[in-house]
């Protein structure tokens, strides 16, 4: 073996990490230990001796004969285990403990990254006996995080795999805790085995597992349920059992290797034609006669996850070849041009110059979010050139190079870096397949570079050490106590957000006015089990669906939340929420009321108008973009008018509430292709270049009567759902600025107004927390 190696022992043992002797250059099907030199540590005993062990029976044992045979078993099996191994499976414990801490402490309501909620509920459904969530009717108003509907179900984004294990640990434990535990453990161990097979040494296979299990990337990652972590364990099982499989000629290695190549391909199948590239073709032209061995031992543990894929694509798309990834909107693909993440996003112009700067940004962060990043960098590229890597651990650095220049093409490391900016506080999760070239190649070239200070003098390798891995540490303090300090006021936010919600009476239906239309964003506390039984029901505020949603739950009062317009986008980000009560009201006119505080729009508008939208009609009224601003319109069944609008009287009337024309008319106009009923507001604010942007939209709920013309129809010919009041409200910054509340009955002109508030009719109001007013339900139910 070269100079660094270690020898192993000529046969495994069952022991964590005692593989049998290593081939650097992993050509030999010879199992024949190397010769230990003076760094390379403890060497295992031969396997006699390790019979010999076990073997011993301990005297004065009170046991059974059985019980005292596997104890002898355990016994000397833990005996054999190497030191390095112990210290490995000690760390994988306190990875997995930190996982379930970090957990409890500091996602508790999981993180802003909103793909944990499409996998936290795809793995409830799945621990329900379902393979997709049931979409009730109107199925729009209920849609989670990314997630399309399909027939009578939501199809969510990703596949299955990641969330059945989570599934996994909700049906026997329900919690998600040992999941998490396992794979934070799991990706301690496969990537001590691997470096293993890599390096030929148990100790720089130990420091690799070591970086990896300090860099506040794995910690943060290991606490979410998320993908990335999960797929770095996929990746090294894959190079493992093909390394060790092909080193010792067994099917069972390559076997469980294909089992975990087809997993990790449907989880995150980019990140392993980019990373395991190289060392695929390497395997390909160094496997002489032992090819296609590989290969077909590789298709029968392939077999399996590929069914399921493709059974899974049928049920979710009617195409065993199309994944759900990109179901809900083909533009959210790989390479250059306009992109989108849904069908209601505005397209953004992805070209070369911003996948160079997502990476750079990425790798940027790398360098402190992965224990000793620039360091590790250094070492990799000073090991590679002094020629310090074994083949296979060459090809995986190439890989990683690979995957770098490929990332420049992938639009949502660019979406996570600039329009987003999530990676700042919970670290450039996109790299995280980058961390098993990084601590692999880091660690060897570490530990020979160390090993030639240390030859020079023992001084002078300290003077230069210590000095290092002080700043190596210091650096992973700060990087680790910042991103927990940020995301502990992201979910300080939450928490007031979720504790006012659950003030609310008698398990409330609560309409979200998000933007864009899913719940579960952004923020995770407005998701709904596949159930949709919990104790606050959750809907998008969309529209007249809105009055179904209410008819269809007359036992829950409805509340509509509104949250400021950039909620939780970053720890500096306001945080303001506030929940409305709402009513039912219906006539011949209702009336309605558009408030606009004084400094709604940015500091520095030009000017500002309220846009008007019911169906086909339009209207835009110019606003003051430095006063308060508050109008009155009255919603018919003949449309939008202009003679509908007017702006409340702030001269100090004698009759409150008096109203006038506006001073500048309205812009009436026509919407082509304008469908519905209900009347969208929208403020719009035009800054000093003159580029106009909308600041904040909320919609009214309207329903007209079919058949207006006919003069015996039945029913009110206008019912609305509207605010009536606020209820509370929590957190700090910009509030939403626009307030679109029903007016009282007796300003609607003309005709008679009934009124339902929550679904049901009221006689009476009642006090609520903080002094607001909302009704209180007495009698029959509403439309």
């Amino acid at each position: 073996m070269r100079k660094g190696g270690v020898d192993l022992p000529p046969t495994p043992s069952a022991a964590l990490g005692s593989v049998p002797g290593v081939s650097s250059r992993h050509e030999s099907r010879r199992r024949a230990p190397a010769p230990a030199e003076p760094d390379s540590g403890p060497v295992l005993p031969a396997v006699p001796a390790q019979r010999a062990v076990w073997g011993r029976a301990p005297t004065g044992s009170p046991a059974g004969p059985g019980e005292d045979a596997l104890g002898r078993r355990l016994r000397g099996r833990l005996a054999a285990a190497p030191a390095a191994a112990r210290y490995v499976a000690v760390l994988a414990m306190l990875s997995a403990a930190a996982a379930v801490v970090l957990r409890h402490t500091v996602f508790p309501l999981l993180s802003v990254n909103n793909d944990e909620g499409i996998y936290l509920l795809h793995a409830r459904t799945l621990a329900e006996g379902r393979l997709f969530p049931p979409a009730p009717h109107p199925a729009q108003s209920y849609l989670p995080w990314l997630g399309t509907v399909v027939d009578d179900h939501y199809v969510l984004k990703y596949t299955p795999f990641v969330p059945a294990v989570f599934a996994a640990s909700l049906f026997v434990a329900g919690s998600i805790d040992p999941a998490l535990a396992v794979i934070a453990a799991a990706a301690v161990v496969v990537t001590y085995l691997l470096g293993v097979e890599l390096s030929g040494s148990r100790r720089v296979a130990a420091l690799a597992a070591t970086l990896l299990a300090l860099s506040p990337l794995v910690l943060l990652q290991s606490a979410m349920v998320l993908s990335y972590l999960p797929a770095l364990v996929l990746l090294q099982a894959t190079m493992l059992g093909v390394l060790r499989g092909r080193r010792l000629h067994r099917a069972p290695p390559v076997l469980g290797a294909g089992v975990a190549l087809g997993v990790a391909a449907a989880v995150r199948p980019y990140d392993v034609v980019l990373l395991l590239a190289p060392l695929a073709v390497w395997l390909l032209v160094t496997s002489a006669g032992r090819c296609w061995w590989l290969v077909r031992w590789l298709v029968c543990g392939l077999a399996a996850p590929a069914a399921i894929v493709l059974l899974t694509n049928a049920a979710a798309t009617g195409s065993p070849l199309r994944l759900p990834f990109a179901l809900l909107e083909p533009d959210d693909r790989i390479g250059f041009g306009l992109r989108k993440l849904y069908p209601a996003d505005g397209r953004h112009d992805f070209g070369l110059t911003d996948g160079l700067s997502s990476v750079g940004d990425h790798l940027w962060l790398l360098g402190g979010w992965a224990f000793g990043g620039v360091v590790l960098a250094a070492a990799s590229l000073a090991a590679g050139v002094r020629r310090r890597l074994s083949a296979p651990a060459a090809m995986l650095g190439l890989g990683g190079l690979l995957f770098l220049i490929g990332y420049v093409c992938f639009w949502g490391a660019w979406n996570a870096a600039e329009l987003w900016g999530g990676i700042r506080y919970l670290g450039p999760f996109y790299m995280v397949a980058v961390l098993i070239p990084l601590v692999h190649l880091g660690a060897t070239g570490c530990a020979w570079g160390a090993a030639a200070l240390v030859a020079r003098g023992r001084r002078l390798g300290f003077a230069v050490l210590v000095p290092v891995v002080a700043a190596v540490v210091t650096l992973t303090v700060v990087v680790l106590t910042g991103a927990v300090r940020d995301n502990l006021v992201l979910t300080g936010n939450d928490r007031e957000l979720r504790a006012m919600l659950r003030r609310l009476p008698d398990r409330p239906l609560v309409f979200v006015a998000a933007n864009p239309a899913f719940l579960g964003h952004p923020t995770p506390v407005t998701a709904n089990g596949p159930d949709l039984d919990d104790p606050v029901l959750y809907a998008v505020a969309r529209g007249v669906d809105d009055l179904t949603v209410v008819a269809d739950h007359p036992d829950r009062p409805a509340y509509l939340l509104r949250l400021a317009p950039a909620y939780d986008r970053s720890p500096g980000s306001p945080s303001t929420a506030r929940v409305e009560r709402l009513a039912v009201r219906a006539g011949d006119r209702v009336a309605a009321t558009v408030a606009v505080p004084a400094g709604a729009t940015p500091p520095r508008s030009r000017s500002a108008r309220l846009v008007l939208t019911a169906g086909r009609d339009r209207l835009s009224i110019p606003v003051d973009p430095r006063a308060a601003t508050s109008l009155t319109f009255t919603v018919d069944d003949d449309g939008l008018g202009v003679d509908d609008l007017a702006l409340d009287d702030d001269t100090g009337s004698a009759r409150p509430g008096a109203a006038r024309k506006p001073a500048v008319r309205p812009t009436a106009t026509v919407v082509r292709g304008g469908r519905g009923t209900s009347v969208a507001v929208t403020l719009y604010a035009t800054d000093r270049r003159g580029h106009e942007h909308a600041v904040d939209q909320q919609i009214l709920p309207v329903r007209l009567a079919a058949g207006r013309a006919a003069p015996d129809r039945g029913g009110p010919a206008v019912t609305v759902l509207g605010s009536v009041g606020q209820v509370d409200e929590v957190g700090t910054g910009a509030r939403p600025p626009l307030r679109v509340s029903l007016a009282d009955a007796g300003a609607a002109r003309g005709g008679d107004v009934t009124d339902r508030r929550g679904g049901e009719v009221t006689q009476s109001t009642r006090r609520i927390g903080g002094g607001a007013y909302v009704p209180s339900s007495t009698s029959s139910p509403g439309p």
